[in-house]
């Protein structure tokens, strides 16, 4: 590790020095880029991040829709749990994907749905098979009206952006006063630790196999919440086992580092394929979803992978 030139960090803006940590690549063995950490707020994240070009690479249509049933099923479990029952407002899921879980909570809830995509491909499968009103942009490229929504799903999404900063503020001007932001994010040194390990192991650039541009520390994901005027109104952490196993403090499991290999296959392919859904016992979703709400536990700490968080906006 050694440090670098001083640049602008993504996430608390600041121009603090970084600590080079290993190479890494995203969509194939080129091109190769930094991973670093800021010396002020400790998240990690790509230096420079991949072009338009390379994210489309890595986003192809093959990325989409290997788990759709199971997003149908979570988005219908969360329309019946998470959003109030007495209202029926506007409802926004960030980086929609194919719009599986949009439909789950229509199905559920009543709520009146929208959705934002970068992909072209899933964007057009939410509007065209699924009739969803869905955007094919960045969310601060899709022009909604100020405070327009009761409630926004941001699930795994933060972690894949350039401007985390930027998304936050731009959720922040389209909420209601009083709405709600959901917010799912790794735990930003549990997710990158594999990265590491598999640098020192193997001696060449890891890839980010989900994607992850931006590995956000705990202190900075309260100094982005500050920043965008959001308040915390719960936390969590799950994925505990996960997590350890990731820092080590867990015995990994056999062919851990296959997904970090630069030259494994990326999915591909011209247009969206859907897996047939697999024969499930009635209530199986249910019990997966209340399964995995049992077992997290409140607070951000430091040895889950992924954080669950809501946010109120004043």
């Amino acid at each position: 590790m050694s440090l670098a030139s001083s640049f602008f960090c993504p996430v608390c803006r600041s121009g603090n020095p970084v600590v080079f940590l290993c190479p890494v690549v995203l969509a194939g063995p080129e091109p190769v880029f930094d991973l670093v950490e800021c010396a002020g707020c400790a998240s990690r994240f790509f230096h420079p991040f991949p072009d338009d070009v390379q994210l489309r690479r890595f986003y192809a249509p093959g990325y989409y829709g290997a788990d759709w049933y199971r997003q149908n099923e979570r988005g219908r479990m969360f329309g019946r749990v998470m959003l109030p029952r007495e209202s029926k407002g506007e409802f926004l899921d960030v980086g929609c994907s194919l719009g599986y879980f949009l439909r789950g909570v229509g199905e559920s809830s009543g709520w009146r749905l929208h959705g934002v995509e970068i992909s072209p491909e899933a964007a057009g499968h939410a509007r065209n098979r699924l009739g969803i009103d869905v955007r094919c942009c960045e969310l601060q490229e899709a022009g909604y009206p100020d405070r327009f929504f009761d409630y926004i799903h941001l699930n795994n999404v933060l972690e894949h952006v350039r401007d985390p900063l930027g998304l936050l503020l731009e959720c922040r001007r389209i909420l209601r006063p009083g709405g709600r932001l959901y917010l799912s994010v790794p735990n930003g040194p549990a997710d990158s630790a594999g990265l590491l390990k598999y640098f020192g192991r193997e001696q060449k650039p890891p890839r980010s196999k989900d994607g992850h541009l931006v590995f956000f520390s705990r202190p900075a994901l309260h100094t982005l919440f500050r920043a965008a005027e959001l308040g915390v109104l719960s936390a969590h952490t799950y994925g505990i086992r996960r997590g350890m196993r990731s820092l080590g403090w867990y015995p990994e499991k056999p062919g851990w580092s296959r997904p970090y290999d630069p030259l494994a296959p990326l999915p591909e392919g011209a247009g969206v394929s859907l897996p047939p859904a697999p024969r499930r016992l009635p209530g199986y979703g249910a019990y997966r979803f209340w399964q995995a709400r049992l077992k997290r536990l409140p607070g951000l700490r430091p040895f889950g992978l992924d954080f669950e968080i809501l946010l109120g906006a004043p």
